[in-house]
């Protein structure tokens, strides 16, 4: 039988390659796997760190736990996609669809425009035109309108999870 994972997992195994990954996430990612049923001495130890955390003190500890619980690191695109899927998910099933928006926005900025997640990007604009603008035209998303963003991101990211689901953290162990 398999159980879930937390959903920091896909921030989590991308650690090493995303430097936006916060480590104090990583605290509780560890306590979230316990409340899961999961069990290793790194995640006892990890989970023990008092927040705010020091990078160099937890990564060794991440790559362990993550190692003693069968995931695996994330590199490359793999990465990107595993960071990003979190938001995405997020927004997949509606919750708190303009703040996971704009996260997806900023991390497709830090990463030079990343063509794997630049829909996001322009998704973003095309929000941003809509609310500040006079007009229901904008320059980014054919046929996005006020009265219908919201649902064409969330429609967006139900595709981009079918599309990219063989490529981040597993959802169950």
């Amino acid at each position: 039988m398999t159980k879930p994972i937390s959903e920091l997992t896909y921030k989590i195994v991308a650690f090493p390659e995303i430097q936006q990954v916060d480590t104090n996430e990583s605290i509780d990612w560890a306590i979230e796997m316990m409340e899961l049923g999961y069990e290793s001495p790194t995640l006892l130890m990890l989970a023990s760190f008092n927040k705010p955390t020091n990078y160099f003190e937890v990564i060794d500890y991440v790559k362990a736990t993550v190692k003693e619980l069968g995931l695996e690191m994330k590199s490359g695109d793999d990465a990107i996609l595993s960071y990003a899927s979190y938001f995405v998910h997020q927004i997949a099933r509606e919750q708190r669809v303009r703040e996971n928006l704009t996260e997806l926005y900023k991390f497709c900025q830090m990463r030079d425009y990343e063509e794997l997640i630049y829909d996001f990007y322009l998704l973003y604009w095309a929000w941003d035109d809509l609310d500040y603008e006079d007009t229901e035209f904008n320059h980014y998303w054919d046929g996005a309108r006020r009265e219908n963003i919201e649902k064409i991101v969330i429609n967006e990211t139900k595709k981009w999870v079918e599309k990219n689901k063989n490529h981040y953290a597993q959802q169950t162990l």
